[in-house]
């Protein structure tokens, strides 16, 4: 046999060799340090393992399966990274988030009026229409179908309104939160990276 032949052939015994000398190392349910030749049952295989030479020196460790928890941590982890990436992309500064909140506010405070507005309006409609309704009886006489409809209509339109006021108010002060939120969380950011 030519000597590259025997050499590769050797080799070979000796990685064979190698492989079956490899040990494994866990720990058993009932908490006992286990060494086996044959690898790790899957019973114990997320609890993290080591091999071993046949001299019982390390040669990798296996780290344990994540538990649901250190998954959740994770995951929350790179949801708050991507929020406060998306939060530094958004806003340079503090001060481009005050002026951003300043805006937006103006804005709201400006839907915020002629909600209001719209509701007294609405409000003088409905007033309007209960005196006539109100005159009407006083004067003895029947109030009028179309009367009573116009009357129930603009009632239903001042709880649309005032529902829609509502809302609006609700947005202001969650936006208020949110850019409370964002400039404590900007800051915090902003005097990490300073």
């Amino acid at each position: 046999m030519p000597m590259g032949k025997q050499v590769l052939l050797l080799l070979a015994l000796l990685g064979a060799s190698t492989a079956q000398a490899e040990l494994y190392r866990y720990v058993s349910q009932h908490g006992v340090v286990v060494l086996d030749s044959q690898g790790v049952p899957p019973e114990y295989v997320e609890r993290g393992y080591e091999v071993l030479d046949a001299d019982g020196r390390v040669l990798r460790v296996v780290a344990p399966a994540p538990t649901a928890e250190e998954l959740r941590q994770r995951a929350e982890a790179q949801r708050q990274a991507e929020a406060d990436a998306q939060l530094l992309r958004r806003y340079a500064s503090i001060a481009d988030l005050e002026q951003a909140r300043r805006q937006r506010l103006r804005d709201l405070d400006a839907l915020l009026a002629a909600a209001q507005a719209n509701l007294q309006g609405v409000q003088g409609q409905v007033r309007a229409l209960e005196r006539q309704a109100a005159e009407r009886q006083r004067a003895g006489q029947a109030v009028q179908p179309g009367l009573l409809e116009q009357l129930e209509s603009m009632a239903g339109e001042q709880r649309r309104v005032e529902a829609g006021l509502q809302r609006l108010q609700a947005q202001r002060a969650a936006q208020e939160a949110e850019f409370a939120a964002d400039r404590a969380r900007l800051a915090r950011l902003v005097g990490r990276e300073g």
